[in-house]
């Protein structure tokens, strides 16, 4: 893959982490005073600016200018029911759009060098680490144990105990190990902020710090920790947090 300027990196974590701000601010008191400041003072500027917009408009008379000037009185005259907004803005889903932000700036970066984005990345050099039917996908699912509603972090992929996982791009085990949710697993770093997770192996054929390039047999899979029949679990984590990994890699149907 190509160089990833790390200064996006650590900018994109701390949107992921909701720090954006340390990047500006070095205190929240400060934070909260500098804010109201900067909020009247852009509210100043649009009352100046709409002020100076109408005068213009009421001196130089075109059809342009009245339509603008119209539109201007039907703004300020217009009646905000602010309980609808106010709902409204408690039922956006923020995170989707922190995401689909992330996901802007990565267009427009790549667009700015002339590189491909990180999606384009992906998809043209990862892969998925076993052939088989993904029978539980990335979100809000079932837990078939509490069968109570859970965030489910990657995919499951239908496969038969002991087919052999292979690393889904070059990297480095940083983590290997056993727990008791995701039963016997592997955490792959792939640089750039890219990682990858294996879980519910049945046997793990690599060590913490190991070298691992692209389809090298990692581990084989099994049904350790809380699974109900044989399968992997996988896992896409970017900047720290879980994402899609259908939206990344190509699964074949």
């Amino acid at each position: 893959m190509g160089n990833f300027n790390s200064q996006y990196e650590d900018y994109y974590k701390n949107i992921r982490r909701g720090n954006s701000r340390r990047y500006f601010l070095n205190n929240r008191k400060s934070n909260k005073k500098n804010f109201i400041v900067r909020r009247m003072i852009f509210d100043l500027i649009g009352v100046f600016t709409l002020f100076i917009l109408v005068i213009v408009c009421k001196t130089i008379v075109t059809p342009k200018t009245q339509a603008v000037y119209s539109y201007s009185k039907e703004l300020v005259d217009k009646n905000y029911d602010y309980k609808v907004l106010l709902k409204r803005g408690r039922e956006m889903d923020f995170n989707n759009i922190q995401k689909k932000a992330i996901d802007y700036i990565d267009v427009f970066k790549a667009k700015v060098t002339g590189e491909i984005t990180l999606k384009e990345k992906v998809k043209s050099e990862f892969v998925l680490p076993v052939k088989g039917t993904v029978t539980s996908k990335y979100g809000n699912r079932e837990d078939p144990f509490t069968k109570k509603q859970s965030f489910h972090k990657g995919i499951d992929i239908d496969v038969k105990e002991n087919t052999e996982v292979k690393a889904a791009f070059n990297g480095i085990v940083k983590e290997c190990g056993e727990d008791k949710s995701l039963g016997k697993y592997i955490l792959i770093d792939h640089g750039k902020g890219i990682e990858t997770k294996y879980a519910h192996l049945n046997e793990i054929c690599v060590k913490k710090g190991q070298n691992i390039n692209k389809l090298n047999v990692i581990g084989k899979s099994g049904s350790t920790g809380k699974s109900t029949a044989p399968h992997l679990h996988f896992e896409f984590i970017y900047m720290g947090e879980n994402e899609n990994p259908e939206e990344y890699i190509k699964i074949s149907k």
